[in-house]
């Protein structure tokens, strides 16, 4: 039986694990809160879901960033219905947390943008947008770019196709799963005025 997290029956403890994920979530690579599943309401109104990489994290007014190319699906299904969950898991620990929140895609994208590797870069240089039908496999980018990165100028093109995703956070819920017994707690964030508050409760797992 493992030893019990100091988390475990203590809310303020439980708030500060997860804004430390997140945080570890952005810098290390390797870190499994670093991928994520960001939800939507497609156009039919059913429900879709894909694996997306936690870009930022902002303590101080609770939004989550992440990067797509604005030509695909998920822009059109936030653009018809700007709510989301995102849900983070990480099989070591046992840790789930499901984030709610409305999004918004960032004007001002340049700083995001000047942080991508030109290797990262590239996948926004395909002459066609996520999702269409190819008669072969592909990986969208120009062929000379499957080995090499672009240069700054030539990965400058991919520009005008990314944007960044900014998820306001309305309420994070914890799931802790261990053998003695579960642990469920619900954060709800109070936006009712420029200090932001947080509102934590207990839920039976």
């Amino acid at each position: 039986m493992r030893e019990l997290p100091k988390f475990y029956n203590c809310l303020e403890e439980t708030r500060k694990e997860i804004f430390s994920l997140l945080f570890q979530g952005v810098k290390k690579r390797k870190s499994n809160f670093h991928n994520l599943v960001l939800n939507t309401v497609d156009l039919q109104n059913k429900p879709d879901g894909r694996t997306v990489v936690l870009r930022s994290f902002s303590q101080e007014d609770l939004t989550i960033g992440i990067h797509t190319d604005n030509r695909s699906e998920k822009i059109e299904h936030l653009k018809n219905n700007n709510f989301t969950c995102l849900v983070f898991y990480d099989d070591q620990k046992k840790i789930q947390l499901r984030i709610r929140g409305a999004t918004k895609l960032e004007k001002s994208k340049e700083e995001s943008w000047n942080k991508l590797t030109n290797w990262s870069k590239r996948c926004y240089l395909t002459s066609n947008p996520p999702g269409q039908v190819s008669d072969n496999p592909t990986s969208g980018f120009p062929k000379k770019f499957e080995k090499e990165a672009p240069s700054s100028d030539e990965s400058q093109k991919g520009f005008e196709n990314f944007t960044v995703i900014k998820i306001f956070i309305d309420e994070i819920e914890w799931l802790f799963l261990a053998s003695q017994g579960h642990r469920r707690a619900l954060f709800k964030v109070n936006r009712d005025n420029s200090n932001l508050s947080i509102e934590s409760k207990w839920l039976v797992p």
